[in-house]
């Protein structure tokens, strides 16, 4: 072989030897698979139903979170769902400008600070229950939770209520990390990330803006927009067609395409993917021992 097969040959050679092992055969690819990696191959086939849903997740979970922070002060200042009866002490000087007592900064650091189990739950879910579940059973959850906030019972099921939505959307959080790079092929995974994660960014924006200027009007129709895109977004994650728990990251485009029910482990299928030489994929014989340590 020469050229870049020579360069693939050493590195395989380097790790059988020191291993102590020797090289299974195989076939590698005459020649690299040609891409654009234009910003326009996020939303092609086979791509384009999963970058659809993580931009609805994406902007979605972004909305909802910042909306959410921007909420609950304004829960405090303006009696929402009772609020007030838990505290007595806010109060607006002369400028306009609403002040906070010590409890009060305490009691939202507090709730800032929840975000963080939910990091770790999203950790243990993505990975116990898998990608799938775990959009699903996040984003029902919270659609649920703020229903309950329309209806406005108790300020202590209310507190209770936004406590429960920040632990969900930390659990998003790890999701939407986790998944997302899980999707593409490394000679785009940056670039898809970044496309993506525009999604994010007009979501804070937007959810930070339109919470700030409706509360002062009606703050249910701002939990109203929490409910809508959380339900959107639950009845999308229903058609995720690809599970990724337990599943390597790929290289090239058509091993996304061969191999496209993404989520099938090596130890399962016992076959190294790779392309042969018209770019279609093919399985090639894994055998234990050439795995490094």
């Amino acid at each position: 072989s020469s050229g870049i097969n020579a360069e693939y040959g050493g590195v395989l050679q380097n790790m059988a030897r020191w291993n102590g092992r020797e090289l299974p055969e195989m076939t590698l690819p005459t020649e690299v698979e040609s891409h654009s990696n234009s910003y326009f191959e996020v939303y092609k086939q086979p791509y384009t139903r999963m970058s659809v849903i993580i931009s609805i997740i994406q902007f979605s979970w972004a909305w909802c979170y910042t909306g959410i922070t921007y909420f609950i002060p304004d829960a405090m200042s303006y009696s929402y769902c009772y609020l007030s009866d838990f505290f007595t002490s806010t109060y607006t000087d002369q400028h306009g400008c609403t002040l906070y007592t010590k409890t009060e900064y305490f009691f939202y650091l507090a709730f800032t600070a929840l975000y963080i189990p939910g990091l770790f739950l999203g950790g243990f879910s993505v990975e116990y229950f898998g990608r799938k579940p775990t959009a699903l059973w996040t984003f029902w959850t919270l659609t649920g939770l703020y229903m309950v906030l329309l209806v406005c019972i108790h300020y202590s099921i209310t507190i209770a209520i936004l406590a429960l939505a920040y632990i969900t959307l930390g659990t998003v959080t790890i999701l939407i990390w986790v998944l997302s790079p899980e999707l593409y092929p490394s000679y785009m995974r940056t670039t898809s990330n970044g496309i993506l994660n525009t999604f994010n960014r007009l979501g804070a924006a937007g959810g930070a803006f339109f919470t700030e200027y409706v509360d002062p009007y009606s703050m249910r129709l701002t939990v109203s927009t929490y409910i809508v895109l959380s339900l959107i977004t639950a009845i999308a994650c229903l058609f995720i067609n690809r599970e990724t728990k337990g599943s390597y990251l790929k290289d090239t485009r058509s091993e996304v395409s061969s191999y496209g029910a993404a989520g099938i482990p090596l130890s399962e299928t016992n076959v190294l993917p790779t392309t042969d030489n018209n770019g279609q994929g093919v399985e090639v014989p894994n055998v234990e021992e050439s795995k490094t340590n």
